[in-house]
């Protein structure tokens, strides 16, 4: 089990800042030091110095161009999350490293224990920046390294930051896509195995009939992944149309009727589902409630019952999807970042994948709840037409967690 931290007052690192002249003083102490400048220009990565209260006191020139900055000022007293803009910020009662979600954060745990042992620490880190606007995120993969450092006899953090993003991603990518792709291959491989030797005429059409299953499957893994990678490109093209949402919510069940995963599990639609069409794409919503119901039955047992439906609320639709069993509290907080999963290593693009295409391209919204009375509900939100835009939210339900 990874080792955390934890000190009263804060929901994990330890509170308290520095005051404003101690921090100047600092600054000034470093940027005055030629021969440290020349060493932190030689870096090629994001470089920062902190102080004990994990506040920069140094930055790079990396660093200063990827936050726009002109100068080193502009950074100081500043903790790493609060510079990257970090959405789990806002909700830290004292900035950077104290909310409840920075226990998993790879960058502030790194800090820490580079702090209490006096040696570095070099870990991973996913930050989900915020943009300018409210719905604006960027999803970032770090490597991080801290280390002492000891400067005219004081003792601060050296931090540097590599960005990471692509190499995941494409690890991802590909990782997910042989593993998934593979499997259904080779299941192919014994059906037509079956059918060039099959024991009778029932084995045969059946061979035949789940052969045809497993060739759709592929192609529509292979659809799956050129539609991610025009998403995350910006390439996406979104074709609205009228939509059923009843009928919507049947391909997903029959689509995922055929798999592995759907065997000794249900999936029942709500009867009291509204069935007004709407206007969207319907492909992508397909792709999103499939992607939805998949990972609901991933994480049900045998035997389980994985509740959906469809309601219009004020100028919105929500499609709900339901399983039992709660998310454990780590699960929750980083659910929709894009290398993390409960599968395994680089199998983390479903529910990332989900809030992409719904936010990004259908101007909705994504939220969930999870509890042990009620078990773990995705809701996703949609326009009852494109044409309404993200300045006019639904009236949302309810307490969840929105990411």
């Amino acid at each position: 089990m990874e080792e955390t931290f934890f000190n009263p007052g804060t929901f994990f690192a330890p509170a308290g800042r520095s005051d404003d002249s101690a921090l100047r003083e600092n600054y000034r102490k470093l940027a005055s030091d030629i021969q440290l400048e020349m060493i932190a220009e030689a870096i090629p990565d994001v470089a920062l110095i902190l102080d004990q209260n994990r506040q920069a006191v140094f930055a790079n020139h990396a660093l200063l161009n990827l936050i726009g900055s002109a100068g080193g000022e502009d950074i100081l007293g500043h903790r790493p999350g609060e510079i990257l803009n970090c959405i789990n910020v806002k909700g830290a009662p004292d900035g950077c490293g104290t909310s409840k979600a920075c226990r998993l954060c790879g960058a502030v745990n790194a800090i820490l224990e580079c702090q209490t042992s006096g040696t570095s620490s070099t870990r991973e880190c996913r930050i989900v920046s915020r943009g300018n606007g409210e719905s604006q995120q960027s999803y970032f993969d770090f490597e991080v390294k801290a280390s002492p450092f000891y400067f005219k006899g004081l003792q601060f953090t050296m931090f540097v930051v590599k960005d990471i993003s692509d190499k995941k991603r494409r690890q991802m990518l590909e990782q997910m896509f042989f593993h998934d792709i593979l499997n259904t291959a080779l299941g192919l491989n014994g059906l037509l195995e079956a059918i060039e030797n099959p024991e009778s005429e029932e084995e045969f059409k059946m061979a035949v009939s789940w052969a045809r299953k497993a060739g759709n499957e592929i192609l529509e893994e292979l659809v799956s992944q050129r539609t991610l990678v025009a998403a995350e490109n910006g390439n996406l093209v979104v074709e609205p149309e009228r939509c059923s949402p009843v009928q919507l919510l049947n391909d997903a069940v029959a689509y995922l009727s055929y798999q592995k995963i759907a065997g000794n599990k249900k999936i029942f639609i709500d009867p009291f589902s509204h069935a007004t069409p709407f206007e969207s794409d319907p492909a992508l919503i397909r792709r999103v409630l499939i992607n939805l119901m998949k990972n609901a039955l991933e994480a049900s047992p045998v035997g389980s019952v994985i509740k959906a439906g469809v309601k219009f609320i004020d100028k919105y639709v929500r499609f709900w999807v339901n399983n039992p069993g709660e998310m454990p509290e780590d699960v929750r907080m980083q659910i929709f970042q894009r290398s993390f999963s409960t599968k395994g290593e680089n199998r983390g693009i479903g529910t990332y994948s989900i809030k992409l295409i719904v936010t990004e391209y259908l101007k909705g919204k994504v939220t969930f709840e999870s509890n042990s009375e009620n078990g773990t509900t995705f809701r996703v939100d949609l326009p009852v037409s494109l044409a309404v835009g993200k300045n006019e939210p639904a009236a949302y339900a309810g307490a969840g967690m929105d990411i």
